[in-house]
């Protein structure tokens, strides 16, 4: 995990850890807006004496906030909002629904303990400040640390690092020299620790969403027809039991008492198994959800360091065949600059044979009527050796200048800023893919055994409700037959 929060020492921190302080939500009242005139749920939060309102698209930019300074942490879910169909088919009196906020109750108050209980969600100021009283939630949003995030979660640091700023924007890892990587990127180097536990969420993810949660549900429903069904039939035995007289009377009655008795179980038996075991499972099917993304956004981090590696090594070998270029034009520089300056230098060997042989003709006594042709030197290559060199050296520097010295260095000059700005968004996604890779490691560890006691508590749960709904029946049906045994024979 990185390192803990320092504490902030607020109001709320302090009634958190003051003996282990229960979040409650105690209540839910409609309220107006009165700018626009439209109405809405306020949640009555309650901590210690400190108490305090939020509304439901508060909670739901809280959530999000969380998940924007830890996308490497398990975010508890909140109750999931109704869809459009259900707007439609309820307009108005949606917001009205007892059952829909008496659900809403409970599990915001399970996000929030959740919250509280996490040993690095339940630290950060951001959280108290949603808990306080008088703290406007827009205010929030708009100031540090909330106000300085990034639209993009790659273009921030998310472990603490000396001298860097976690949580804001990075110009570093924003320079459009780093790549982005996308969602279908498949890693070189996969953790297989981060694979194995993808397979294990996205198969759990998918059977609780498919098979446990929609089964549930679905004979959550047929118990509260069941129960419609028994009020009904409660009613009908009590009018038959009016059409007879004395104990067959009185034994209809008390069936008809104990079938209202049924209903009444049943009724408590759908809300207890609504509260105690079916929200329980949407809540673990929406965590497999959860881990889903953040699993995701590690897999994206992993992707980052990957791309950043392989560009920074192509452009150190891009810089290797600059630096090579340059060295071999400045000894062909250097070999065309000596062999100019040993060719200006150098004695043409035909001028001085030309002037030996005058001079030798001048001495002898037939001198004044001999004059033989002068030799011409020759235009070919043949007559001077240097200048074939010269003239090749003027050749290759003609081609080394269709790419100009200038060019070349800027290029050089280029990338090595390239490969500095590089190196550090390296060093810094490496530094942090390790700490994300521990801190949801742990995470995920934490997590498991959360789940392994909810699974617990939940289906102790269960059976008691099972249990009760039977024994409530069973009194009930055996003093309708103990009135039954009263009728004459």
């Amino acid at each position: 995990m990185t390192q803990r929060k320092s504490s902030c020492g607020c109001n709320i921190e302090r009634a958190l850890h003051r003996d282990e302080n229960y979040i409650f939500i105690t209540g839910a009242h409609k309220q107006s807006d009165s700018p626009t005139g439209k109405s809405y749920i306020a949640y009555h939060i309650r901590i210690g004496d400190i108490e305090t309102k939020r509304r439901y698209s508060e909670f739901e930019s809280f959530r999000k906030a969380m998940t924007l300074l830890h996308p490497a942490l398990i975010v508890p879910p909140i109750p999931e909002k109704h869809s459009l169909v259900d707007y439609a088919a309820l307009q108005t009196r949606v917001k009205d629904d007892l059952a829909m906020v008496e659900k809403r109750k409970r599990m915001l108050q399970t996000f929030l303990n959740r919250i509280a209980k996490h040993p690095e969600l339940g630290q950060d100021h951001v959280f108290h400040r949603f808990l306080e009283n008088g703290v406007t939630w827009t205010d929030v949003l708009h100031s540090p640390p909330l106000s300085t995030l990034p639209k993009n979660p790659l273009h921030m640091i998310v472990s603490k690092q000396d001298d860097i700023p976690a949580y804001a924007f990075n110009p570093t890892l924003a320079s459009n020299l780093i790549p982005s990587p996308s969602a279908a990127y498949q890693l070189k180097d996969p953790d297989p620790r981060f694979e194995e536990s993808e397979k294990f969420t996205f198969r759990i993810a998918n059977y609780m969403s498919n098979n446990l949660d929609k089964s549930q549900r679905k004979v959550i429903r047929r118990l509260g027809e069941l129960a419609s069904d028994y009020a009904e039939l409660g009613a009908v035995y009590n009018g038959f039991s009016l059409n007879e007289s004395g104990a067959v009377a009185n034994a209809i009655e008390k069936i008809g008492q104990a079938v209202d008795a049924s209903y009444t179980e049943t009724t408590q038996m759908v809300t207890s198994l609504e509260g105690e075991f079916a929200e329980p499972i949407q809540e673990h099917a929406q965590f497999a959800q959860i881990i889903k993304q953040v699993l995701r956004f590690r897999h994206i981090k992993h992707a980052q360091v990957e791309l950043i590696e392989t560009t920074l090594n192509n452009k150190k070998e891009n810089l290797d065949n600059l630096l090579s270029m340059e060295n071999e034009a400045r000894r062909l520089e250097e070999a065309i600059t000596r062999e100019r300056t040993i060719g200006s230098n150098a004695i043409n060997v035909d001028e001085l044979n030309d002037q030996s042989q005058s001079e030798s003709n001048n001495d002898t006594p037939y001198s004044s009527t001999y004059s033989p042709r002068p030799i011409r030197p020759s235009n070919n290559w043949s007559g001077s050796p240097m200048k074939v060199i010269s003239a090749v050296g003027h050749t290759i520097q003609n081609i080394i200048d269709v790419n100009p010295e200038a060019t070349r260095r800027n290029q050089i000059g280029i990338s090595k800023d390239a490969i500095s700005v590089l190196q550090e968004a390296l060093d810094l996604t490496s530094n942090d893919l390790t700490t994300i890779s521990s801190e949801l490691q742990a995470d995920l560890d934490r997590f498991q055994t959360e789940k392994i006691q909810d699974m617990r508590d939940m289906l102790i749960a269960y059976a008691k409700i099972h249990i009760r709904y039977c024994q409530k029946n069973l009194e009930s049906w055996q003093e309708a037959r103990a009135e039954v045994e009263k009728i004459p024979i």
